[in-house]
Parts: structure tokens; C-alpha cells; sequence
């Protein structure tokens, strides 16, 4: 008597965070070091491979996750006595807040069992370096207190971390900075203030930020002024894709950009605001907005003379 082989069952959906990543157009990403092709070494803390992990793992894609975890246990690897890792409190606070950003994205993706280990074995270093944190935090909030993109990253730490250990004081702290963050924004036209000036990069970053923040967070309700933010940043872009970019570049400018003739345009920051809307809400002019950005500065790429290698 032959018996039928086990039905199998197709694996889990993604939900929250990860359907809006596996929804996203991945092709639009492949600009700057938002979404790498391959992982850079010289990156500091390989952020952008961390968006990458989050994707995969939102597509289920196993092998590329798996080579994306490479760079988690690289960087908990150099994790000292103290808790830190070798570096300043605020490129910590990013790198806590991008890498939980993207565990949090797996636990509600077709990977959460695959990781599940691995996480729960991670949670004493991660609470190790949260301790650290603390240490630091009344100096994050003074040297960033006009730095909404830097103060969100850091509030995606204090909040994604406090989830993810289950701690209601982190989960305070986290609000902190995001009230502090947000007594940057400019209500009458939707811009965040970095140092009294605006951008297009860092205004990008800080939305970036506020929504993965508001995906996943549910307490958190910033809908009108993000979407604010989101028009001012529209405003910005022409309709031959050029970007209306003034004051000083943020942190994040310091990610690898395609160069406009006027100024340094962080395409894929810009991108990846954009694409996160378009998601969320279903808007078109967001997505429009996109192609014409990128098809622009393609194009400027395309002709922009490389130097030959020195000898």
C-alpha cells in the first residue's frame, strides 16, 4: 500500500513591513548605496546591505538573506566588553536602528522561522549594546538636536530595539527622540529643518525614517505631517527630473550618489521615500516622480566622463 506524499504547505505571507517591501518595485532601488548590488566593504556598517536583507527576506529569498547575515555577525563580532562597536554613539545608533529595522521585517516575512535562532541567540548583545546606548543618550540628543534624519535614525534604535526586547523604558526613550525630531518640522510646507536649512537628501531620510518608523510602531501617528513631508519633497523634483536641492547635505548625503550638474542628489534615498508612499497609499505621482528622477540622472551618469585608472 503506497502512501501519498504530504501535501506541502506554501509558506507564510509576508505582513505588515514586509508586504510593503515585497510589493516595491526592487528595480527602482538599484541606485546609490540604499540598495547595493553587491555588499561594499569600505561601507561604514553596511547599511544599505541591510535594506537589502530586509528585501530578500520580505521576498523570501534565502540565499540572498543568508549572505546579507554575513555582515550582522561581522559587526556583533567587533561588539567590545562595553557594548559598543568600535565607533561613535551616533553611527552605532543607525546601524542598531537599520539592523533591527530589517529583523523586525523578517519576523513578519516567509523568513521568520528560518531566522528565528538566530535572532533570539543575537538579544543579549543586542540588549549589551542598547545598555551602551543609554550611556550616550543625552549626547545624542544634544549634538543632534537639529539633525531630524540623524534623530530618527536614532529613535528607530530605541523603539525597534525596545520591541524587539520586550523593554517598555527603551521604547520611552525612542519617543524622546522623535519628539525631538519632529520640533524640527516645519508645518506650513512639510520640511524638516537640518540646522535651519532644508534638502532634498536629508528631507528624504528623515520620511524614510518616519515611515518605517509608522509601519512599525502602531501607537505612532504621523500620517499629516508626513504627508506634508512628502509634497514638499515633490515640490522638489521638476519635470524634467532635476532636484531643487539647498542647504547642507545630512548624514546620509555621505552614502554614494549619482551627481547632478548643480549639486549631489541622493537619488536612491530620494527613491526609496518615494517608493515607500507609493506603497502605502497606492500614489501615482509619487511613482512618476521617481522614473522622472532616475531617467534624469541616468542620463547625466551615462554621460559624465569616467577617470581612467592611474597607473
Amino acid at each position: 500500500m503506497t502512501h501519498a506524499a504530504p501535501e506541502q504547505q506554501p509558506p507564510p505571507k509576508a505582513s505588515g513591513h514586509a508586504a510593503i517591501l515585497q510589493h516595491m518595485p526592487v528595480e527602482l532601488l538599484h541606485y546609490s548605496s540604499v540598495y547595493p548590488e553587491v555588499a561594499d566593504p569600505s561601507a561604514p556598517f553596511q547599511l544599505g546591505t541591510m535594506m537589502k536583507l530586509a528585501v530578500a527576506a520580505a521576498h523570501g529569498d534565502r540565499e540572498i538573506a543568508d549572505e546579507c547575515w554575513f555582515i550582522v555577525d561581522s559587526t556583533f563580532a567587533k561588539q567590545t566588553k562595553a557594548g559598543d562597536f568600535g565607533g561613535d554613539p551616533m553611527s552605532a545608533a543607525v546601524w542598531l536602528g537599520e539592523f533591527t529595522r530589517s529583523v523586525l521585517v523578517i519576523q513578519q516575512s516567509p523568513l521568520a522561522a528560518h531566522f528565528k535562532d538566530r535572532i533570539e541567540a543575537l538579544k543579549p548583545a543586542l540588549a549589551k549594546a542598547m545598555h551602551w546606548m543609554n550611556k550616550q543618550r543625552s549626547r545624542l540628543l544634544f549634538e543632534d538636536r537639529a539633525i531630524p534624519d540623524r534623530l530618527l535614525s536614532e529613535a528607530q534604535a530605541y523603539l525597534f530595539c525596545g520591541r524587539l526586547l520586550d523593554d517598555p523604558a527603551l521604547i520611552k526613550y525612542g519617543h524622546g527622540f522623535l519628539d525631538t525630531a519632529m520640533k524640527t518640522f516645519r508645518a506650513s510646507d512639510g520640511a524638516f529643518l537640518e540646522k535651519n536649512g532644508t534638502g532634498s537628501g536629508y528631507e528624504a531620510a528623515s520620511l524614510v525614517r518616519l515611515q518605517e518608523i509608522m509601519l512599525n510602531v502602531p501607537d505612532i501617528h504621523l500620517e499629516e505631517p508626513f504627508a506634508k513631508g512628502i509634497q514638499w519633497e515633490l515640490t522638489h523634483i521638476r519635470a524634467d527630473g532635476t532636484v531643487l536641492a539647498d542647504g547642507k547635505p545630512g548624514f546620509f548625503s555621505h552614502s554614494k550618489m549619482i551627481m547632478g550638474p548643480e549639486k549631489q542628489v541622493n537619488v536612491g534615498e530620494i527613491s526609496l521615500a518615494l517608493l515607500y508612499y507609493h506603497e502605502r497609499a497606492n500614489d501615482a505621482a509619487s511613482l512618476a516622480a521617481i522614473e522622472r528622477l532616475q531617467k534624469h540622472y541616468a542620463t547625466i551618469a551615462a554621460a559624465t566622463p569616467t577617470s581612467p585608472p592611474s597607473k
